[in-house]
């Protein structure tokens, strides 16, 4: 999945999660959410300047056969870290005896979840690192045309918008007296 899609969905979870605060903070929720969401990503940075530089390239040159052969490589470590819901759920679980909200370690593991469906390769999904075991998705993220990027991409901004809607109704009805 492209990195802005995982941010319009962490983006909705906050908006879901902060649906009750004031549209300062809502607005600050969906930067969050949408910077948590996509943030698991740098966890590849390490290795694509590694791979690049070894391959010949400029480090922010992206080239899928930088990557071939290093489905094993420690430098995929940050990777495998941030996309795994073992981390996630530890994460959250710190956050939770903390009494601190938790959303934001949902919004962390959305990144994850949807990879999962959407990663093959070196790019599969390590869900419970660092126990073994990757999980194959559906298609190579990179393979994807810009076009279906920009359909997810629509799609995403769709769901998020009809999200708003809805729970700015739930606050005008929260918000109106009950009538008794």
């Amino acid at each position: 999945m492209d990195i802005f899609t995982h941010a319009i969905i962490g983006a909705i979870i906050a908006e879901l999660a902060l649906w009750k605060s004031d549209y300062q903070n809502r607005v600050r929720g969906r930067w969050i959410g949408a910077i948590i969401a996509a943030s698991p990503d740098l966890g590849s940075a390490p290795g694509q300047f590694v791979f690049s530089w070894s391959f010949g390239d400029w480090p922010w040159v992206y080239d899928s056969r930088h990557w071939a052969g290093h489905a094993d490589s420690y430098w995929l470590l940050g990777y495998w870290f941030t996309h795994s819901l073992f981390v996630a759920a530890m994460i959250g679980g710190a956050v939770y005896l903390k009494g601190w909200q938790m959303w934001p370690a949902i919004a962390w593991a959305s990144h994850g979840i949807t990879d999962v469906f959407t990663h093959t390769g070196v790019w599969s999904i390590w869900l419970l690192f660092p126990f073994p075991g990757q999980l194959e998705g559906f298609g190579d993220p990179w393979s994807g045309s810009p076009a279906l990027w920009a359909a997810c991409i629509l799609a995403g901004g769709v769901v998020w918008y009809f999200i708003s809607v809805v729970t700015s109704n739930w606050r005008a009805n929260a918000l109106e007296p009950s009538g008794l």
